[in-house]
């Protein structure tokens, strides 16, 4: 699958949690926009030149959307050619079930069951690979833009964290002089729920869950 490169906007984000590895150390983003809705990916799909009309396109993607769940809550795969496979699985209380347990007719083994999630797993062909390293060389570049914070406000007698966005030029020359990081407060903001959250952003977490792993 062809694919031009698109530049990816980066944020970057001080570790604010001593119980981490790298704290107070800076790890990098993405810079996440809106998301789209089905409709936003319908028009989407037609600017790109999809011959079917707008309305046909979003009735299909749908559909997609209705019939990925059906079939993964079935125990079957949905592979999506150059994106990657839709798959159940399962998270198991802790320790598990003894052998005892499971041979006592009174006992019920999906006690064992705490959840089932719906993973996707990068497609990841020599031609249409998504996997973590091969998606940055073959479909992205990257460009280095903000410097994320959470500011502590007192907004209506309570105690919250502002997002605070500056441009990573700013941060390293705030006076227009100085290369000393500045604490400034200024640029977009908005609510926060404070921390770092998961995936890559805090520089840590593991791998994805690989289908064909039991």
């Amino acid at each position: 699958m062809a694919v031009n490169k698109i530049s990816m906007g980066i944020n970057y984000r001080k570790k604010t949690n001593s119980r981490m590895t790298g704290n107070g150390n800076y790890f990098a983003e993405v810079d996440r926009r809106e998301t789209l809705t089905t409709r936003g990916l319908a028009e989407h799909l037609k600017e790109h030149g999809c011959l079917a009309g707008l309305d046909a396109i979003q009735a299909v993607l749908v559909k997609i959307s209705q019939c990925v769940p059906e079939l993964v809550a079935q125990g079957i795969g949905v592979k999506l050619d150059g994106l990657g496979i839709f798959y159940p699985t399962i998270k198991n209380k802790k320790g598990g079930a003894t052998e005892t347990q499971m041979l006592d007719k009174d006992y019920n083994p999906t006690s064992l069951i705490e959840g089932v999630h719906v993973r996707f797993s990068p497609e990841s062909t020599d031609l249409d690979n998504l996997t973590s390293k091969q998606f940055l060389t073959r479909s992205v570049t990257t460009a280095s833009q903000n410097i994320v914070k959470a500011v502590e406000r007192t907004i209506n007698g309570k105690t919250r964290k502002i997002r605070t966005v500056v441009s990573l030029e700013d941060f390293r020359n705030p006076n227009g002089t100085s290369n000393a990081p500045a604490d400034n407060t200024g640029g977009i903001t908005e609510p926060s729920t404070g921390g770092n959250t998961g995936g890559n952003n805090n520089g840590g977490g593991g791998d994805d869950d690989n289908p064909n792993e039991n």
